[in-house]
């Protein structure tokens, strides 16, 4: 039975069996480059204008805003010969989640959380974790925001612009020196507390990107100063070339945006307990889960990878109450270790090739920060991902992993020495 299952799974494509991490690694890295080169592909290689190698002044606060779903949280942060300190933090709901608000609204309310913290240097970072493009000047023009926040006429809007009209109507005297940066890119900046520049931002919880530092030589799709290094947002969810199964396939086409974000639907904590549950299925008609358990499951619904990780790792849970019998219970563990291993691979696959991408000596080691709680949380991915980076980069292939829980506002605050 046990032999039955693993073939199924590879079948199916769910086991990190069937992934060949060294072949997926080298096609990301060519999507990379036709990114970088402004050529059709599906990684967009977000030039930010921001740059490594600026200076963190010691003991100059910088006011943070930091604006991402739901929740909208303000900080000041010192950076200090022992390290980032943040003095205040606040959080309250974003604006547009309890009814709609205006664009000229939202602005207000970011000014109005900050203020009573800003300081005297009138540096703010605004981390802004909805859809932008980044402009020369360092402007930031909004595309979209998520469909659970409803601001008004927000598409076009350029958010400096916006934040330096909000603070005059809130009488604010001085001209507030405004970053704006994405999530990714203030995870990549969190990195430099480390003092290396070479270094990879990567985030996987509900969903998945990842951001490092690119020789502005090799964004051939602008025009930029040579010789320094710019933060470049991959939007590496929407890779459109993964080694999908039946069951990504089948997970893609119920999903609202339909041949999209593809990478990320095979790795996220968004779509991992879809993938399972629709394997689960796959495999009853196979008869390697029984059907009395198959009803029970179907009753269920989706899996929560809360509860599969129980399952895995003690047998027990409410999954392990679905199941008739412990054949039953052996398999669902081996479905879920199967998904959750999976993605650990894939994601080493994409991380290994932004380091290979990486212009470093022999030697030297890239820093890879990493934030969400299906990377930091999830021990299987988290093994998976890491023996498959160490095994993919080879003996050339230093690297070590830093995650902290305030690293998006200790690394906007570091952005902001580093226009």
């Amino acid at each position: 039975m046990e032999d039955m299952l693993y073939k199924e799974l590879v079948r199916l494509g769910v086991h990190p069996d069937s992934i060949d991490a060294e072949k997926l690694s080298e096609e990301i890295g060519i999507h990379m480059e036709r990114g970088l080169s402004g050529e059709e592909g599906s990684m967009m290689m977000i030039p930010t204008f921001l740059f490594s190698g600026g200076s963190l002044k010691l003991e100059e606060p910088v006011a943070v805003i930091d604006a991402g779903g739901t929740n909208l949280r303000t900080a000041l942060v010192v950076f200090r010969e022992s390290g980032a300190e943040i003095l205040e933090q606040h959080r309250t709901a974003m604006p547009g989640t309890e009814g709609p608000v205006s664009t000229e609204g939202m602005y207000d309310r970011f000014v109005e959380t900050v203020l009573p913290i800003m300081p005297e240097s009138g540096k703010l970072a605004l981390c802004f974790s909805y859809a932008f493009q980044s402009l020369p000047d360092g402007e930031a023009r909004i595309i979209t925001m998520g469909k659970e926040v409803m601001i008004e006429g927000c598409e076009g809007s350029l958010v400096r612009e916006g934040m330096l009209d909000a603070f005059k109507r809130a009488g604010y005297s001085g001209i507030p020196q405004i970053t704006v940066l994405n999530d990714t890119a203030a995870v990549l900046f969190s990195a430099l507390i480390s003092g290396s520049d070479n270094s990879v931002g990567f985030i996987l919880g509900t969903g998945m990107n990842a951001a490092y530092f690119e020789r502005t030589e090799d964004i051939r799709k602008i025009s930029a100063e040579p010789g320094r290094y710019m933060a470049v947002n991959m939007e590496a969810a929407y890779f459109s070339d993964p080694p999908m199964g039946t069951v990504d396939r089948l997970v893609d086409e119920h999903s609202r945006n339909r041949g999209r974000a593809l990478l990320e639907k095979m790795v996220s904590g968004a779509y991992l307990g879809e993938i399972a549950y629709r394997c689960t299925l796959l495999l009853a008609e196979e008869r390697l889960i029984s059907r009395e358990s198959l009803r029970s499951i179907e009753n269920a619904g989706e899996f929560s990878v809360r509860y599969m990780t129980e399952l895995i790792e003690n047998s027990s849970g409410p999954y392990a109450g679905l199941c008739s019998g412990s054949g039953d219970i052996d398999a669902l563990r081996e479905v879920f270790l199967s998904v959750e291993r999976r993605a650990g691979k894939l994601t080493a696959a994409l991380v290994a090739a932004v380091i290979k991408k990486i212009t470093y000596e022999t030697g030297s080691t890239v820093t890879v920060a990493v934030n969400g709680s299906t990377i930091r949380l999830n021990r299987n991915i988290r093994g998976e991902f890491e023996k498959w980076l160490r095994e993919l980069l080879g003996e050339n292939g230093s690297f070590t992993i830093t995650e902290r829980e305030d690293d998006t506002l200790v690394g906007s605050a570091a952005a902001a020495f580093c226009g």
